[in-house]
């Protein structure tokens, strides 16, 4: 039955729990690299929750490119992949915390977690190996691209079980999305992300995703980069459902905008890499 996307989405904002970021998320987003005393306050917020912890370690380890030593304490994690980085994994982290659910759910959710941090992981490597450019808006905008699953994943699981069946009848993914929730995941990442007060970079990069690249005004470079990274996570079986799903891909549009090896020479190079999300 179709549902109307005004209710959907007031349903959503409605949630208690979704609205508003919890409170480490939002002392995270808060932080600034401009007073030394938020580096303290940043590994504090991390070594007060040995599971989100955990999690940051491992992030940080599939996207530190040296590769010498593992890093294995938050303090050695700040000081090996920066302030910013760090912060932006251990915002990620904290979010995706956020919609952990019951053990029926896990098996999914784990499916979404590790689609999302590869395709945050390939955006690092491709931002930092290929384009020579910071990362670290780049990593946050590629590994909660997908936040709107899971927002339906936790608050509408029948709906987003419902997505996942019409997909495995090769019906296209957005007329599933519309004809189950009146709206798309693309729309719900975007409200929550303008909710939270995540960039402005993430939000295009949430909403624009299966989109030609252009659509965003400001931002048609990490979109373009998001929706690449997307693709090859997704070819290296890193699908965000049970069932492969064929991801949209532009590839002139992006190849326009991103001056980069072909597609599938960039896979060969970060799929060893990427290989470590499995630890997760």
């Amino acid at each position: 039955m179709l549902c109307n996307q005004k209710d959907m989405r007031i349903d959503i904002q409605r949630l208690t729990k979704l609205p508003t970021l919890s409170y480490r998320a939002e002392k995270i987003l808060n932080l600034t690299s401009k007073e030394l005393t938020h580096l303290d306050e940043l590994v504090y917020i991390i070594e007060r929750d040995p599971p989100i912890m955990s999690k940051v370690l491992g992030i940080a380890n599939i996207v530190y490119l040296g590769h010498y030593k593992p890093i294995t304490t938050v303090k050695e994690a700040l000081f090996t992949i920066g302030f910013k980085t760090l912060k932006n994994i251990a915002l990620s982290v904290s979010i995706f915390s956020f919609f952990k659910s019951t053990q029926e759910k896990e098996k999914s959710y784990i499916r979404l977690f590790r689609h999302s941090v590869a395709t945050g992981a390939i955006c690092q490597i491709i931002s930092e190996k290929f384009l020579k450019e910071a990362s670290e808006e780049n990593f946050t905008a590629g590994v909660l691209h997908d936040i709107g699953w899971f927002a339906l994943h936790y608050a509408f699981y029948d709906h987003f079980k419902k997505i996942e069946e019409g997909i495995s009848q090769e019906v296209s993914l957005n007329k599933v999305e519309l004809n189950i929730t009146g709206t798309t995941h693309t729309e719900i990442g975007k409200w929550l992300a303008e909710t939270w007060g995540l960039p402005e970079i993430v939000c295009d990069a949430i909403f624009y995703h299966h989109d030609l690249p252009q659509n965003s005004m400001k931002y048609s470079k990490a979109v373009a980069l998001v929706q690449l990274s997307n693709f090859i996570a997704g070819e290296l079986g890193y699908s965000p459902f049970e069932v492969k799903v064929g991801l949209d891909f532009y590839k002139d549009k992006v190849y326009q905008i991103l001056k980069l090896p072909d597609t599938y020479e960039l896979i060969s190079e970060v799929q060893d890499i990427i290989k470590k999300v499995e630890n997760l």
